[in-house]
């Protein structure tokens, strides 16, 4: 039995048939070693998924958050700031990325921290949200990120949601 590294590299010899055919081969063993880590990488699960909304959000990048979009679909949207000024709209992700794109140009000083109750669900992450708008005083308030999971299973952005912080 020929290892991959042979089919890889035919014998000086062979004809472009066979050459061809071992390239095919390879192209092909390469993409099913691959596939099985590329679908583990992390997206199949949530924790890994919030890593990356939340590096993306504290960097104030609307390409790192539309990342965690699927696609074909949909992301709810209500922040309280401009431009959604506290409606709630439907996006894909190039809607979502130029209305983000407005809101970050906006915003500065962004912090999260995570204050999810030990009991909530683990598509949904509650955060204690603070940044300063532009022109006014820095404010806290909540935000609330929930995803879903898309036809292939893999963890997708499925709405964020900022509200008032509660009185104590």
């Amino acid at each position: 039995m020929r290892t991959i590294g042979e089919i890889a590299c035919p014998p000086a010899r062979s004809s472009p048939r066979r050459a061809l055919r071992a390239a095919l081969l390879t192209g092909l063993s390469v993409l099913l070693l691959a596939a099985p880590t590329a679908h583990a990488s992390g997206t199949s699960k949530p924790e890994a998924k919030f890593g990356v909304f939340e590096s993306g959000w504290k960097a104030r990048s609307e390409d790192t958050i539309t990342g965690c979009m699927d696609p074909k679909s949909t992301v709810t949207f209500r922040l309280l700031a401009y431009p959604l000024s506290g409606k709630s709209r439907n996006m894909k992700p190039e809607q979502a990325k130029a209305t983000l794109k407005a809101y970050f140009k906006r915003v500065s000083a962004v912090g999260l921290k995570n204050i999810s109750p030990k009991k909530s669900p683990k598509n949904i992450r509650l955060y204690e949200y603070t940044y300063k708008p532009t022109g006014e005083n820095a404010r806290t308030t909540h935000l609330r990120v929930q995803l879903k999971q898309d036809k292939n299973r893999l963890w997708v952005l499925a709405s964020v949601t900022e509200s008032a912080k509660p009185r104590k």
